[in-house]
Formats: C-alpha cells, sequence, structure tokens
C-alpha cells in the first residue's frame, strides 16, 4: 500500500490531492535549489531551454534557446 501525502506516491502514480500537493512543493523547493545555485547552469550546459526554466539563466544563448521552444509550441498548435 502507497503513503499519500508524498512526493515519492505522486512519482509512483497516485493522484490525490494530498500528493499532488506534496510533489507540488518537492518540486518548488528544487527549483529553488536550483535557482539558488546559478554555478548549475555552467554544468547543465547553455543553449538550451531547460538550463533557462530550471536555473533561470539569462544569457543570451539560453534565451535564443527558450525563444525557439516558444515558436516551436506555437506553431505545433496552429498546425493542430
Amino acid at each position: 500500500m502507497t503513503a499519500h501525502g508524498r512526493a515519492s506516491s505522486y512519482k509512483d502514480g497516485c493522484r490525490c490531492s494530498d500528493c499532488r500537493t506534496a510533489n507540488r512543493l518537492y518540486q518548488a523547493d528544487a527549483n529553488a535549489r536550483r535557482a539558488a545555485h546559478p554555478d548549475g547552469a555552467d554544468r547543465a550546459g547553455h543553449g538550451k531551454r531547460s538550463t533557462y526554466a530550471n536555473y533561470r539563466c539569462r544569457c543570451d544563448a539560453c534565451r535564443a534557446a527558450n525563444s525557439a521552444a516558444c515558436r516551436e509550441y506555437r506553431e505545433r498548435r496552429r498546425t493542430q
């Protein structure tokens, strides 16, 4: 039986409100930890949308990657 109210339970597939809340808090904490250490962006590699989003890197290469990803997303939405 899976314990509820844990991020690990959400990752195992439970979508009850307690597990969703626990996962949201876990992800918010992980995002804050990544943003607090901008040197992690150097390890992750610049010029990727994930570095822009996860590490809040705003260098030219990461901005360009994010812009390209947004354009591609909008284009996909238009063709659907």
